[in-house]
């Protein structure tokens, strides 16, 4: 009967033990690298989505001056705003101020108490993009070429900026 006994094949509790070890362990460093992963994936996701809106906005404002009769236009630097006239003879406008404009076919104004591009055509006031946190423009060439650049901060406080220069009279 003993003899009996010592033949049974089998997990000893040592060896159950063991195995639950290393197979929790190998659980556990599988949870930590998928979660710095799946932070990294998100990181990067939004900082793409920021990139693409600041890009998508800084394309606006420059179809926007393209459409401007640009015989007739000029750039206020103590108001940041563009002021021309359109396809009709309208007067148009780009502000950038950070106040919201009514003037009838402003084309993009920036709002900073939302921190908002919108277009006032119409006095509509629509939202073109959201998360701007400043829209910066220098005069590179008094009067004839400009620098816009636009700011937004991502959920960690990073700032990402994107900048472009723009003539603002036509080229002779």
């Amino acid at each position: 009967m003993e003899n009996k006994l010592r033949n049974v094949k089998g997990f000893t509790l040592l060896e159950v033990i063991l195995v639950l070890f290393l197979c929790s362990l190998l659980i556990s460093s599988y949870i930590s690298i998928s979660s710095h992963t799946l932070t990294y994936w998100q990181e990067h996701i939004e900082q793409v989505r920021i990139h693409e809106n600041l890009q998508y906005s800084l394309h606006y404002i420059e179809k926007s001056i393209r459409q401007l009769n640009q015989q007739n236009m000029e750039y206020f630097p103590s108001i940041k705003q563009i002021k021309g006239e359109n396809s009709l003879g309208e007067t148009s406008y780009l502000d950038f101020s950070g106040q919201k404009i009514d003037n009838l076919n402003t084309y993009v104004y920036f709002h900073e108490g939302y921190k908002q591009l919108r277009v006032n055509r119409n006095r509509e006031n629509n939202v073109l993009a959201t998360n701007i946190n400043q829209v910066e423009v220098k005069e590179i060439i008094p009067g004839k070429l400009i620098e816009i650049t636009l700011s937004s901060l991502n959920n960690h406080g990073k700032i990402y900026t994107l900048r472009s220069q723009i003539r603002i009279l036509p080229r002779r």
